[in-house]
């Protein structure tokens, strides 16, 4: 089920029905289908880096190929405390439609909370894409073909159920048949043999590889009762689906809310302010950003990480400027 042919690394899924063998833990099984998993577990882990894996991804309903990543730590602390890095994962009855995600113990599919976004690639079956993840100690930038998939900022403040990936990992290839999401249409077995075909996967570690830059959010709060909470630049692609958002401070005590944050070079997000903490809804608190600054069906602030650090001028909350 696994081999290289025509200088691809080919994990194949057959179908076999009555097909006996032994697992890793020498227990035997039988089942009508066989496929092929490769991981680098107490091989090559890492922490932090950009992953950029070539691939091209099989047909058929019932084909659940994936790109990932666990902690180390899962022989310890078992999942989700660990960590789960999903870089891409597809299933044949939604084709084109790739996913990416990161599970923990606070996200993760079995509360249906996990941090996730899908990207239509409609050719994904047909040709090769890259699949890359761009992994600091602040964030994770998933992309296909260098476009934006998805992004997670780390605003977990040290809180390890809702970001454990400041340890190492270790990267998964496989071709998954049926299971809870890839089955849930059932398998075609007239669509075997199923092929995944990787081109290269290369990896960059942290220190020979920064593409980030940090921007300095200011607003001005001078027209507003300010909440004992504080305020937080939530929403957009910073708050990353989940409400609350990352503490911003006023050090001068002038009413003038700053935070810095690190991002891809290059890249663009959207994001609003938000006077005072609610971490558990999306109501209260937000500003009304006016329409001419505004992007997107939310109306968010939007801008684009420049090459150097920033220092955005102030704002004035719910307006485009600074405040009279």
């Amino acid at each position: 089920n696994i081999f290289i042919e025509n200088g691809n690394l080919v994990l194949q899924a057959l179908y076999q029905p009555g097909y006996t063998g032994t697992d890793y833990q020498g227990n035997g099984y039988t089942t009508d289908y066989t496929s092929g998993r490769l991981n680098t577990a107490g091989k090559a882990e890492w922490s932090y880096g950009r992953f950029e894996i070539r691939a091209k991804l099989p047909e058929g309903v019932g084909s659940w190929p994936a790109i990932w990543m666990l902690g180390s730590s899962i022989s310890s602390i078992g999942w989700p405390a660990c960590g789960e890095i999903d870089i891409m994962e597809h299933v044949g009855f939604d084709e084109g439609n790739i996913h990416a995600s990161i599970h923990t113990t606070a996200y993760n599919h079995i509360l249906g909370t996990q941090k996730t976004a899908h990207i239509n690639v409609p050719t994904a079956t047909d040709s090769f894409h890259v699949y890359t993840l761009e992994w600091t100690a602040n964030y994770m930038y998933f992309m296909v073909d260098d476009q934006p998939l998805h992004f997670v900022y780390n605003d977990s403040e040290n809180d390890v159920d809702k970001w454990p990936f400041d340890q190492s990992a270790y990267l998964i290839l496989n071709l998954a048949v049926g299971g809870d999401w890839g089955g849930a249409q059932g398998v075609d077995n007239s669509s075997f043999p199923m092929s995944m075909l990787v081109d290269y996967v290369r990896i960059y570690e942290s220190t020979e590889y920064s593409n980030s830059a940090n921007v300095t959010f200011q607003v001005n709060m001078e027209e507003q009762l300010t909440q004992v909470t504080g305020v937080y630049i939530s929403g957009g692609t910073i708050g990353s689906g989940f409400p609350g958002g990352i503490a911003m401070e006023d050090p001068e005590i002038d009413k003038i809310w700053s935070v810095t944050l690190s991002f891809p070079k290059d890249s663009v997000h959207t994001y609003k302010f938000r006077n005072g903490y609610f971490p558990e809804t999306w109501s209260g608190g937000w500003e009304e950003v006016p329409n001419e600054c505004g992007v997107d069906e939310y109306n968010n602030r939007q801008f684009i990480v420049p090459e150097a650090d920033t220092v955005l001028s102030p704002v004035c909350f719910s307006r485009c400027i600074d405040c009279d």
